[in-house]
């Protein structure tokens, strides 16, 4: 859900959303904050932010929906 919030990817972000039975509202601006969170701290350590989403997804952690 971060990846799709922070690609401004509504539509991936809300099958990622209703794929679960806990739905909250603050939950996009959650999942948004999240990968701006992800992105920043990959500039701040010089690793490209497509790199830790490229990890995230090896590891099967990209989806913290």
């Amino acid at each position: 859900m971060a990846r799709n919030a922070k690609q401004q990817n509504t539509s991936g972000w809300l099958r990622a959303r209703y794929a679960t039975e806990h739905a909250e509202d603050a939950a996009y601006l959650t999942s948004l904050m999240l990968g701006v969170l992800i992105e920043n701290d990959a500039i701040r350590r010089g690793v490209h932010p497509a790199d830790v989403w490229a990890q995230l997804r090896e590891r099967g952690i990209d989806e913290f929906g």
